[in-house]
């Protein structure tokens, strides 16, 4: 069966004006923005790993920061300690990401709906505390630095800003690899059979569909695209920290999904575009003063977590399929 896409008007203008602003991004930044820009754009690979599980696989998923997490202390490990090539130790933190994600995915197949969300946010809950026992791995308490370093080629220059702008592009052409590479899989037969597992299991397994194979796989490939973003960001920041994997991370990456649009690709990248407008207006409003009360509100603002919760309960109320599901007509 051939499968027809079509770019509707408001996407096509959407598309532009990211690629527009990408393309201008390292023109008007200084090393250190564009290094934070940079991260919000690998984060869309875990937002997208949660839409894998949950949106097309309907395994909920509220542990995915600890993949995220696996990824980049293996990325670091293999860099620096087993001296491996930059792209395969991605790879192998691909790999080991995915692995855990395939271990974890084995409890999905007696239990599911929020029996399988509790066991993987109690995953995330002992993840921190654990990795502090592997300071080999980890670093311990206090993290682990990475000698090596993603370095530009020398016939780019020698300069902060030249391996920069080599890290920014690079992490963007890896994200859109794994946007058109995720887009074919769930377009394919086996995104066929997640949708079908996600709907009606029992009638999906009647029309040959193999149950353990599929939801092993589902959980395996999303966990390998939070890997990625593991990964990449140990090429953005040679430091590996278990600091950065908490519990609310992993939650704020499922909300990101959530707010984007389940079962959509186009709604990992609004996800994330919403979740760094809702910051970035944040910071832009706490400092407003002569309102009253509501200048005691904004300067609630400067913290990104209210930012993001009552983006979060707004968003849900007017928007409850997501971003993405603005426009999706009802079936």
């Amino acid at each position: 069966m051939r499968i027809r896409t079509r770019i509707k008007p408001l996407q096509g203008v959407a598309v532009f004006l990211i690629t527009a602003w990408l393309f201008c991004l390292p023109f008007v930044s200084t090393t250190t923005e564009l290094r934070q820009h940079t991260q919000v754009i690998i984060t869309v690979l875990a937002v997208l790993g949660v839409n894998i599980a949950t949106g097309y696989g309907g395994m909920i998923s509220l542990g995915h920061g600890v993949f995220v997490g696996v990824g980049a202390f293996a990325t670091g490990y293999f860099v620096d300690g087993m001296s491996f090539p930059w792209l395969l130790a991605i790879a192998m933190g691909i790999v080991t990401a995915s692995v855990a994600g395939a271990l974890v995915g084995i409890p999905a197949l007696r239990i599911k709906g929020i029996h399988l969300a509790l066991v993987t946010l109690c995953m995330a809950i002992v993840f921190q505390p654990l990795s502090k026992r592997f300071p080999a791995f980890t670093g311990g308490v206090s993290g682990k630095a990475i000698e090596a370093r993603f370095e530009a080629p020398l016939w780019l220059g020698d300069s902060r800003m030249a391996s920069a702008v080599y890290r920014y592009v690079f992490c963007i052409l890896v994200v859109l690899v794994a946007l058109g590479l995720t887009w074919n899989l769930v377009n394919s037969r086996a995104g066929r059979a997640m949708r079908a597992l996600r709907d009606n299991d029992t009638a999906a397994a009647i029309y040959g569909i193999n149950l353990v194979r599929t939801r092993v796989i589902t959980f395996a490939i999303s966990a390998g695209l939070a890997g990625l973003a593991g990964a990449l960001q140990v090429v953005l920041v040679p430091y590996v920290s278990q600091d950065n994997y908490t519990v609310q991370e992993s939650l704020v990456i499922y909300a990101t999904a959530v707010i984007g649009g389940l079962g959509s690709i186009w709604g990992s990248v609004l996800g994330v575009i919403a979740r760094t407008g809702f910051g970035a207006l944040g910071e832009r409003l706490s400092g407003m003063e002569g309102f009253g009360f509501v200048s005691e509100f904004f300067e609630l603002l400067d913290e990104q977590a209210f930012v993001f919760g009552v983006g979060l309960i707004a968003l849900t109320f007017v928007f409850p399929r997501g971003l993405a599901g603005i426009r999706r007509k009802n079936k």
